[in-house]
């Protein structure tokens, strides 16, 4: 049964979206060449103004997402956008490295696929890494398998440390 948004969860979905293409509030005010003003966005977001249609509109061609993530069901906004995966870099690591492994070429993909979302976010931390939903839609594609089976994949292979 389809649930009606509230204004909270329509706000607190702009945020998760912005967030989601790791943008701040200047970055959209730059990329939207000063048509969505920072101050503004940030209003929307906190629910302290009032979103149009005209303007939501034009914001969710400013993030290239159909305007149903915006007002569409909870439960899909939830699952796209408010969580992340933590990863077992270490662990990914010495698998790729140890042979006859199994699913060595999963691996092998896997990890090539995060060090170049390492580089991508100069995050050197180098002993766990998030993984964003559309990392996770990434992975499906290359693993040709649903997203729901790469995320029971990395459970079952013990590099999931977490969902948050």
């Amino acid at each position: 049964m389809y649930q009606q948004p509230t204004v909270n969860e329509i706000n607190s979905t702009l945020r998760a979206i912005r967030h989601s293409k790791s943008l701040s509030l200047s970055d959209v005010e730059s990329l939207s060449q000063g048509r969505i003003k920072a101050v503004v966005l940030g209003s929307y977001e906190r629910g302290a103004r009032s979103l149009s249609v005209k303007r939501a509109l034009q914001i969710a061609a400013l993030y290239q997402v159909p305007i149903s993530e915006i007002f569409g069901n909870s439960e899909n906004r939830e699952r796209s956008y408010g969580s992340k995966i933590i990863l077992d870099l270490r662990l990914i690591n010495n698998r790729v490295q140890q042979e006859g492994r199994k699913e060595m070429a999963k691996y092998i993909n896997l990890s090539r696929l995060l060090q170049k979302i390492v580089r991508t976010r100069q995050d050197w931390n180098g002993e766990v890494i998030s993984l964003r939903t559309t990392d996770i839609a990434t992975l499906a594609i290359l693993f040709d398998e649903s997203e729901d089976d790469v995320t029971k994949w990395l459970e079952r292979e013990t590099l999931l440390l977490r969902i948050r």
